[in-house]
């Protein structure tokens, strides 16, 4: 845009340089008088010949990575069902190895595995022993395979669940703010 906009002020500039000088100098009459005249005009037209909004190819108006071009929606999805199926293969065969997740629960992303335990300080309205689906999954794996999602894996794909297993009395949270010799603290429960 910079370069559009010095384009721009240059022929102006010029054109002022050249009226200016026109009129300090005497025109003799003739044919040489127009010259200096006609640059500008000259100018004026070679710039409206160029496009309001061009802006010319540089490292900034256009990257130099070549861009990338998406699957289309057809073949994305007969992609996405033929590594499902295979998927699905491997685990009604058992060939997968030990199973893997990232959670999002809790305000947290969460790698879990089966028997794993996850301490969270906040507030659920659930009983001990109940279970839960944690429905925010970012990513499936295991030693043949990784599913990932964007962002998510659908609710259909994947299913982590996780019990309750211990609620305890939190205690209290004190929040102490305190400025040395300016006579300020605070404090929050």
């Amino acid at each position: 845009m910079a370069a559009a906009v010095a384009a721009w002020a240059l022929p102006v500039t010029f054109g002022r340089v050249v009226s200016a000088c026109s009129r300090s100098i005497r025109r003799p009459p003739g044919p040489g008088a127009a010259s200096l005249w006609s640059a500008p005009r000259r100018f004026r037209s070679q710039i409206a010949s160029s496009p309001q909004g061009y802006v010319p190819k540089t490292s900034l108006s256009s990257p130099p990575w070549p861009e990338t071009v998406l699957p289309e929606p057809a073949e994305e999805t007969r992609h996405h069902a033929e590594v499902v199926g295979k998927v699905n293969e491997l685990i009604a065969t058992g060939q997968y190895g030990r199973l893997f997740a990232v959670v999002h629960f809790a305000s947290h992303q969460w790698k879990v595995t089966s028997e794993d335990l996850i301490l969270i300080e906040n507030e659920l309205d659930v009983a001990c022993g109940e279970r839960i689906r944690l429905e925010k999954v970012l990513l499936v794996g295991a030693d043949n395979f990784t599913l990932l999602g964007k962002p998510l894996l659908g609710k259909d794909l994947v299913r982590v669940e996780a019990t309750v297993i211990e609620k305890t009395e939190s205690w209290p949270k004190i929040n102490m703010k305190f400025k040395k010799r300016k006579n300020y603290r605070k404090k929050k429960n």
